[in-house]
């Protein structure tokens, strides 16, 4: 798996508008252009919002990530509120002593 890589790609898709009309119009090109796995490939192409957050895709590239799909944020939210808890998202500033655990409400706390 290379996390790296889906992140990478996924900035691109909020930088590049030209990337994100390929990726619309022909996501396999595109996508052979990132040293992707398959299963990384497979969530990308599919939507599969839960999947690229078990993998660990940043929350904010996850945004970025449901415009260039054209997903509505309800949606996210209703694929990501399951998942509440699962992951620890830590500051960079502050260290990995003042990670934060996403509860139950979807808020840092």
């Amino acid at each position: 798996m290379s996390l790296y890589e889906v992140q990478r790609l996924i900035h691109r898709l909020n930088v590049d508008p030209v990337a994100v009309e390929r990726f619309r119009t022909a996501p396999d090109a595109l996508l052979g252009e990132y040293a992707l796995d398959d299963a990384e490939r497979a969530a990308l192409l599919a939507g599969d919002v839960p999947a690229l957050w078990r993998m660990g895709v940043h929350p904010l590239l996850m945004l970025h990530y449901a415009r260039a799909r054209q997903i509505p944020m309800p949606e996210v939210y209703r694929h990501l509120r399951p998942l509440a808890g699962e992951r620890r998202l830590v500051s960079a500033r502050s260290g990995a002593a003042a990670g934060v655990l996403i509860g139950e409400s979807g808020r840092h706390g």
